[in-house]
């Protein structure tokens, strides 16, 4: 009888988002790195993203499988910029039978490219808020996410997460829309 592969559902959820995760990285990387207007446009990009998702997060999910708010900080940088809070697109809605826990893992481990980001940004010499990409709530809500991320899982289950995974990922997109139709 041949050997069954398992996976941990961390590795599924990466394999199975892989170009479009490399998309967004392309997309959205070196806004963050450029001029005060352009980290701007790539602050109001995360608004766009993520305060649909965090509009459903907070009418959907029980506080403890929550990823904390990161809008309040985005608008907080942008403010501090002298920009605006953009509008949002659509609301945000999870796909029949998706596990949020695509969904916690697609939000927070973006805060690893945060990390970086900030890391670029000061080594750079870019100074300016960084609320957002500082911030140590979403690292650690990362942290405790990890042992189920690190858990073996059969492919059903993992499919489930990869939805809420790509939902994440599509809002992310719709919101670079602004910024493919300027270039």
């Amino acid at each position: 009888m041949g050997r069954t592969e398992r996976s941990n559902l961390r590795s599924v959820l990466r394999r199975e988002t892989a170009s479009v995760h490399d998309r967004l990285d392309r997309a959205l990387g070196g806004e963050a790195l450029a001029s005060p207007r352009d980290y701007a446009r790539f602050l109001a990009t995360q608004y766009r993203a993520r305060k649909p998702i965090e509009d459903w997060i907070a009418a959907s999910l029980v506080d403890e499988d929550s990823p904390p708010a990161q809008t309040p900080l985005i608008a907080s940088d942008l403010a501090a910029l002298g920009a605006e809070t953009p509008p949002v697109g659509p609301s945000f809605s999870m796909p029949a039978k998706a596990d949020p826990v695509g969904l916690q893992w697609a939000l927070a481990g973006s805060s690893l490219g945060n990390r970086a980001m900030l890391a670029q940004r000061r080594k750079a010499g870019l100074d300016g808020p960084d609320k957002f990409l500082s911030d140590a709530a979403m690292p650690s809500f990362f942290k405790d996410l990890r042992p189920r991320l690190e858990a073996e899982v059969d492919s059903a289950s993992a499919q489930r997460a990869v939805l809420a995974a790509h939902a994440v990922f599509a809002c992310f997109l719709h919101a670079l829309e602004p910024l493919e139709h300027a270039a």
